[in-house]
């Protein structure tokens, strides 16, 4: 499993003209933003390049610039955005089923015990393998980096990660009782017994840690309750009714 995890993903074209359409239309696309948001950027790459998520690359190896820019969240944090929407466009449609609110309604049982999981930078522990790098680049500070880890925003980042989590997921359901929804970075697990739902939240907890994921602590639960939040909706589970999120 950690081979199909770190072997790395090729961008999947939609027709063998992509290639040829991406190459016409290349340009260096610079960095555009304030004072602060190129502070803030350069706060974030630099943190890229020690993880090894980004790295540098030669300018006449890149097949394709995309723009690259800050956003401030609301909670006053920022993230580092790669627009993917030209790149996109020249990739492959997939189609893959995703785990939603509708399953999550299915899976639930009156009485149930929830705990949550969110995975941190959850694309970033996936490769993409060295032939489809130089068309994830883009430029900052008149520098040059590509994404040797996947990038949120390409078009399959969310398909190849659902499609690395599955193997995994599996295994934790073979080993254990307990019911998981899992969503991108987002897992739900359930089990109608509260201190083996926390066992088995800790041991699910060491399973992706081995795997190499990490968690995001702030925003797991990893105390069993029956009120949890999940897919941006706020589950009862004491009485099987769910509502929507409430504003901090």
């Amino acid at each position: 499993m950690k081979d199909f995890i770190q072997q790395g993903f090729t961008l999947q074209w939609k027709d063998n003209q992509s290639i040829n359409n991406l190459q016409r239309q290349l340009k260096t696309i610079k960095f555009r933003g304030t004072e602060e948001e190129a502070k803030e950027c350069k706060t974030m790459l630099e943190v890229e390049l020690k993880e090894n998520i980004v790295i540098p690359i030669k300018k006449e190896q890149i097949k394709w610039y995309n723009p690259t820019f800050t956003i401030k969240k609301a909670n006053g944090k920022w993230r580092k955005i790669l627009d993917a929407k030209a790149l996109n466009k020249q990739i492959a449609d997939f189609h893959f089923k995703m785990h939603d609110s509708i399953e999550v309604k299915q899976t639930i049982r009156l009485g149930d015990w929830g705990t949550s999981l969110d995975l941190t930078t959850a694309f970033h522990h996936l490769i993409v393998q060295a032939e489809s790098q130089p068309y994830l680049a883009f430029e900052f500070q008149n520098n040059y980096y590509t994404y040797r880890a996947m990038p949120f925003g390409t078009k399959h980042s969310p398909i190849y990660f659902a499609t690395a989590m599955e193997p995994i997921m599996q295994q934790i359901r073979m080993k254990t009782e307990i019911r998981i929804i899992n969503y991108v970075d987002d897992i739900l697990l359930l089990h109608q017994n509260k201190e083996y739902l926390k066992n088995m939240t800790q041991r699910v907890v060491d399973t992706l840690k081995y795997f190499g994921f990490t968690m995001n602590m702030e925003k797991s639960e990893i105390e069993p309750n029956q009120t949890v939040i999940f897919l941006g909706w706020e589950w009862n589970l004491a009485n099987a009714t769910v509502k929507t999120k409430p504003k901090k």
